[in-house]
């Protein structure tokens, strides 16, 4: 009988067990980040929710799409921005009785039916929907002007429909020879020295409306 070769000893050597110590550290390291990670997405959803609220805010009332993000205390350092991309819209045809019910009664001439074995058909001049939808985008409200009459028409089953919503582009900046740290480094710096708080609540738009209710 044959000596057993290198590669059936290594076979049959028997698999050896982590370091139990190790183990457990590793296996415990893992799941408290997972625990720390699970109750920093919840926060980060909702500080994320109150910024975009406070942003479309911003743009309501000062039609701002671009600010700059600091750490905050005496130098005030940038280092994110956020960029309000806006979302796009257009005229559709959204209930087409009414539309068609509208053409009928202001302008038959744009009005005609087809008839289809077993049915018949309305049919609206295409370039016709296609003149009305125009003027109500160029407008940003359902109404078109006779170009004959100059009548300003209400239209009835037409609407502004959002085809894209609007969002917000976040960017850390990045390392220069002025600021030798990228965005995330500062922030990573910030925290090491306690000047971030990342853990209490955000209350300083409370505070202005407390001292204004308090008598």
């Amino acid at each position: 009988m044959s000596a057993p070769t290198t590669a059936e000893q290594a076979v049959e050597k028997k698999a050896e067990a982590p370091d139990p110590a190790y183990l457990a550290a590793v296996l415990r390291r893992r799941q408290a980040m997972r625990a720390r990670l699970d109750a920093a997405e919840t926060m980060f959803e909702d500080v994320d929710r109150e910024a975009v609220r406070l942003l479309d805010q911003q743009y309501q009332a000062a039609k701002s799409t671009k600010a700059d993000i600091t750490l905050g205390g005496e130098d005030d350092t940038q280092f994110a921005t956020v960029t309000r991309v806006g979302g796009t819209a257009e005229a559709k045809v959204t209930d087409r009785e009414a539309f068609e019910a509208w053409v009928r009664d202001t302008f038959p001439d744009r009005f005609d039916f087809r008839i289809v074995p077993a049915r018949t058909e309305v049919v609206v001049d295409r370039a016709f929907v296609d003149q009305v939808l125009a003027v109500v985008d160029a407008a940003r409200a359902p109404q078109y002007a006779d170009p004959e009459t100059g009548e300003v028409h209400d239209v009835p089953g037409v609407r502004i429909v959002p085809s894209r919503s609007r969002y917000f582009r976040w960017t850390f900046s990045r390392a220069s020879k002025r600021q030798p740290l990228a965005g995330r480094e500062l922030v990573a710096e910030a925290l090491a020295e306690g000047h971030l708080d990342l853990e209490s609540p955000l209350a300083v738009e409370a505070a202005p409306a407390e001292q204004a209710d308090t008598p």
